[in-house]
């Protein structure tokens, strides 16, 4: 139980500086994990984001930190979407156990301003890969998967 904790310490000590620093949108998730969100802009292709809450999917907390590119666009009707690509790294721990995963990423986002409000980012992620159990329940590897609807704030 301890060496749970020190870990969540550990991953909470290195996201939080970052997620303070240069993040360019705030938001929630809701799915696997639904949690707090945050979203860094590289470049016009290229984006980050850092995602940390809970997983409905074994009861556990969840971190996960990955990358998109975007490949391609589409419209329907006036509405402008993106469609990305990506890789994401999780950590989750139901605190009797520990488990770390990699995922390949695939995501639709929809971008839009709202009166005077802001900007928004509404999207759909799926995620799928090797989840791999390093302690506990989980000491063993197999698929892992992650999905969530997200929507986020610009700042």
């Amino acid at each position: 139980m301890k060496k749970v904790l020190i870990v969540l310490a550990l991953v909470a000590l290195a996201i939080l500086p970052v997620a303070a620093k240069g993040v360019a949108a705030v938001g929630l998730e809701a799915g696997n994990p639904s949690g707090v969100t945050f979203s860094y802009k590289i470049d016009d292709k290229w984006n980050g984001y850092a995602t940390v809450g809970f997983a409905f999917v074994g009861q556990a907390l969840d971190a996960v930190v990955g990358g998109q590119y975007k490949v391609t666009d589409f419209q329907i009707g006036k509405a402008d979407f993106d469609v990305n690509v990506g890789l994401q790294a999780g950590i989750f721990t139901n605190f009797k156990a520990l488990a770390v995963a990699a995922r390949a990423t695939a995501s639709v986002s929809y971008d839009w301003t709202w009166k005077d409000v802001g900007d928004f980012t509404a999207y759909i992620r799926l995620a799928g890969g090797v989840g791999i159990g390093v302690s506990g329940d989980y000491a063993k590897a197999g698929f892992s998967w992650a999905g969530a609807l997200g929507l986020l704030y610009h700042l």
